[in-house]
């Protein structure tokens, strides 16, 4: 009873936020999608409920190419299809976005099913994604008790090469476990995950390389309302870690670009 309770209080303050956010929805895009170039694959039940969606670039279809991927896990509460235009945006940088439906994903083990899952689809010879997945290069990224997830999944799958949390509700005790690149990525508006009592912690905590930033006047709903803000620098990060270009290494170093970025704030890295 009482974890249902604080569920719904979750579920209601995450509501409070999405309502806050029209003031900071400033049309400041760094990161623009074209629709046409990315379709979603639904593996779900007939209330699309229960099951797989995977967001991906529609050229993936046609090529002889592998494509990196990112294993998604939601925030308590949100459905994914509340996190589409974020996929889309990845996907439009040339990467496979899955994630399961799952609501409560804190233990890290939906991502780690996402991953299985894919990794079935890219040995499918029935399969859109045959062949077409580079399993040498997953990434994980959540939101809120989905930032979390990402961290504990990184901790007990070394499929994961890198992570990007955002607003994620770990604790250090938690993302010490973790060595692979990490970036905990915060909102200075956010009142439900505190960067203060969750995200910074998490960042003072893992074990390898890291990178810490608050996005100004943020609230805890950025990702899913104005995406382009927390997806540009994140697929910076997946591109450093999963296409392997070494040259984004300076975006996130001291005197980079994002601690340079008057965007963002409390700006820290370690292990480079």
């Amino acid at each position: 009873m009482k974890k249902r309770l604080l569920a719904f209080l979750l579920v209601l303050m995450m509501v409070v936020s999405v309502a806050g956010t029209s003031a900071f929805a400033a049309p400041a895009s760094t990161v623009a999608v074209d629709t046409a170039t990315v379709t979603t694959y639904k593996d779900v039940d007939s209330l699309g409920l229960n099951g797989t969606i995977v967001v991906y670039p529609r050229a993936l279809e046609t090529s002889d190419e592998q494509f990196p991927v990112i294993a998604w896990a939601n925030g308590t509460g949100c459905i994914t299809q509340l996190y589409y235009k974020l996929f889309e945006l990845w996907a439009e940088m040339g990467y496979v976005v899955v994630s399961d439906t799952n609501v409560m994903t804190g233990d890290g083990n939906s991502v780690v099913a996402s991953i299985d899952y894919i990794t079935a689809k890219n040995a499918d010879p029935d399969s859109v994604f045959y062949g077409k997945i580079d399993l040498d290069a997953i990434g994980a990224s959540g939101h809120s008790q989905g930032g979390k997830a990402v961290v504990n999944a990184a901790a007990k799958d070394s499929r994961i090469k890198c992570i990007f949390s955002i607003a994620g509700s770990s604790m250090s005790s938690e993302s010490k476990k973790v060595t692979c690149p990490a970036f905990y990525a915060a909102g200075t508006g956010d009142l439900i995950v505190l960067a203060s009592l969750w995200v910074k912690p998490s960042y003072n905590g893992s074990s390898g390389p890291a990178v810490y930033a608050a996005l100004k006047m943020a609230p805890h709903t950025t990702c899913i309302i104005v995406p382009d803000k927390i997806a540009y620098y994140g697929g910076l990060w997946f591109d450093l870690y999963l296409k392997g270009q070494s040259d984004l290494t300076s975006v996130f170093t001291a005197g980079g670009q994002l601690s340079n970025d008057s965007n963002w704030s409390g700006f820290a890295c370690k292990g480079f």
